[in-house]
């Protein structure tokens, strides 16, 4: 079992976290059938199937093979038909009817007033947005000029990094989508820096290889002090030790491990939420006249 920091409880209790979701959580739906979202790879493995030319589609295999996902994508997406290209994507993030999952239930019950996630589906704003879920959630996207008010509101934002399936030409995909964003709105990143230096940032299913998070880490540890870390939740024996010392070396992100198998997880964030729970109820009590 995690054994959370009593610091950390208490920083989710006062709302002082944040919650980064990667495509782990998204992946823990199911639909009717219990059939769950493709993973990166197999999602990757299906688009280069689309690739006409055979030299163009092997040179993309090796690419997915060495984990170079970005590369992959940018070449798939350079060389598809652009009409099926847009058809792959609305098959994986938009047609399937996924059921949010007991790990979206318990990461809502956390109520972080901000979660940023790095999906396109929409299975845990749908999840957030059912009646009795806390209250009203706004979903705001990178481009959003809106973006430091609602920030600076009471609102319970759930932020889309990298855009959503309601507008694919938004979406941040490829290698050049993503110089294309960072030039053409550099102050969701000047944000996003602002959050990282002020919050504690808890990753959830999230890979620490996105080139966004690799670089915004890297400046807040130079900026920042590395008294108080982010933390990542991982599956045991997901990542070597030397990869999880660099993380703490390079990033100040502790790891929290479950296992011994990601089913394991929901588990954990329902231990993690009954402490939140009872520490907010005792801060209640505390504060009341």
């Amino acid at each position: 079992m995690i054994a959370w920091p009593t610091s950390l409880v208490r920083e989710v209790a006062a709302r002082r976290c944040v919650f980064f979701l990667g495509a782990g959580v998204s992946a823990t739906a199911t639909d009717k059938d219990g059939k769950r979202p493709k993973t990166w790879t197999q999602f990757l493995e299906e688009a280069c199937k689309l690739i006409t030319s055979g030299t163009k589609r092997k040179i993309v295999k090796k690419l997915i093979k060495d984990k170079k996902y970005l590369l992959a994508l940018q070449g798939i997406r350079d060389e598809v038909n652009t009409a099926d290209y847009r058809d792959l994507l609305n098959q994986h993030f938009h047609t399937p009817s996924y059921e949010p999952s007991t790990l979206h239930k318990y990461i809502c019950d956390l109520d972080s007033r901000i979660v940023i996630t790095t999906n396109f589906d929409r299975i845990y704003e749908r999840y957030c947005q059912q009646p009795g879920n806390r209250g009203a959630y706004k979903t705001i996207d990178y481009s959003s000029m809106d973006l430091i008010d609602e920030i600076r509101s009471d609102t319970r934002l759930i932020i889309k990094a990298h855009g959503s399936i309601d507008d694919i030409s938004q979406m941040i995909f490829t290698r050049s989508e993503y110089h294309r964003t960072k030039r053409n709105f550099p102050h969701f990143y000047e944000i996003l820096k602002a959050i990282f230096l002020t919050h504690t940032v808890i990753f959830i299913g999230c890979s620490l290889e996105d080139p966004d998070v690799q670089l915004l880490l890297e400046e807040v540890k130079l900026t920042g002090s590395s008294e108080r870390p982010h933390y990542a939740i991982i599956c045991k024996r997901s990542q070597d030790a030397l990869t999880l010392a660099d993380w703490r070396k390079t990033y100040n992100v502790e790891v929290l491990e479950y296992g011994p198998s990601h089913d394991n997880l929901p588990n954990e964030l329902r231990t993690l939420a009954e402490r939140v729970e009872a520490e907010r109820t005792t801060i209640m009590t505390y504060t009341l006249p």
